[in-house]
């Protein structure tokens, strides 16, 4: 048989899915967006607290607060996204771009919904033990909210990464499904 042509499959288009695939996206991405209120939730219980009298007394421990606050936002990013990652690849394995596209869709809005939750939760506390008529500055100082924009991007990171990382191990392990 040299020389002769070997037929091949016939591709279908990247942008064509099942309803199964558009199923499985808007899946990923609202189990991400709903992930950003125990995100919030937890970030606001479990965040450093900060102390606003020794703010007043001049202290300089607002600084360590705040990268606390930043640090813990990423940690419980970083294992809700393992838990979308491995969502996004049970449900959207074989299902094409839409669980990609779900899960990174749905994290970065998950993840301002977490920011929004533990601002909204923790600020207007820490805000009013300042005196009257606080500067400005101090307020900002003082107020509970993600200072590194950058860790919004941990929870669709992360979660994608697993995603990755599972399909490509998946290549060498299980069949793909059809």
């Amino acid at each position: 048989m040299d020389g002769w042509p070997v037929p091949e499959e016939p591709r279908r288009p990247f942008w064509a899915v099942s309803g199964s695939g558009l199923f499985a996206g808007l899946l990923c991405a609202a189990v991400m967006a709903a992930l950003g209120l125990p995100v919030g939730l937890l970030w606001a219980l479990t965040a450093p607290r900060l102390n606003v009298r020794a703010v007043l007394a001049g202290s300089e421990i607002v600084f360590d607060a705040q990268a606390g606050v930043d640090v813990y936002f990423a940690m419980i990013c970083a294992a809700a996204g393992l838990a979308g990652g491995l969502l996004g690849f049970w449900r959207g394995r074989d299902s094409g771009w839409p669980a990609p596209v779900g899960l990174a869709l749905g994290g970065i809005g998950g993840s301002l919904l977490a920011g929004w939750i533990g601002h909204a939760l923790r600020s207007a506390r820490a805000v009013s033990q300042l005196p009257e008529g606080a500067n400005s500055l101090v307020v900002q100082l003082v107020e509970f909210r993600l200072r590194s924009p950058g860790f919004l991007l941990v929870l669709p990171t992360v979660s994608l990464l697993v995603l990755s990382v599972l399909s490509w191990l998946s290549l060498f392990v299980m069949p793909r499904r059809e």
